[in-house]
């Protein structure tokens, strides 16, 4: 920004008549030119795209369909969430299917089936509450669309 003649204020070009500080007329020196601040401001990259968001309905029904392996999770962008899932449903399904196929052997691998049939009715319940959402949001801090 310039400056006054008389105070040295700051002033804006759009003060060039009258100083709104000390009151001088034509404040700003005639030779005074601004910077280019476009030299100073990184050059935009060509090959960068806009950035599309993910869209709600298909996280919704990856949500409900393979949530316990986290396919919601990875598609928006949150593998960290995605693998804790996973993981969770092949504990929770080794642990209750082991448990069960020892305790009550006559029903056998049903129990693995119920063990898995338990994270999916979870996902489910999961995907269902989400859909009345609106500020869903990716793993780069996107709404969804």
């Amino acid at each position: 920004m310039p400056l006054c003649k008389n105070c040295h204020r700051e002033i804006s070009r759009f003060d060039s008549d009258v100083c709104p500080y000390c009151g001088e007329l034509r404040p700003i020196e005639d030779g005074y030119k601004t910077k280019d601040m476009t030299k100073f401001l990184d050059p935009v990259k060509e090959e960068d795209g806009l950035y599309r968001s993910k869209r709600k309905i298909v996280y919704v029904l990856l949500t409900f369909f393979l949530g316990p392996f986290g396919a919601g999770e990875f598609y928006i962008g949150k593998p960290k969430s995605g693998i804790a899932y996973l993981l969770l449903t092949f504990l929770f399904l080794a642990l209750f299917g082991t448990a069960f196929y020892f305790l009550l052997p006559e029903i056998g691998a049903y129990w693995f089936l119920i063990g898995y049939l338990l994270p999916f009715a979870l996902g489910a319940g999961k995907a269902v509450s989400l859909l009345p959402k609106v500020d869903l949001k990716d793993g780069n801090g996107e709404f969804l669309r």
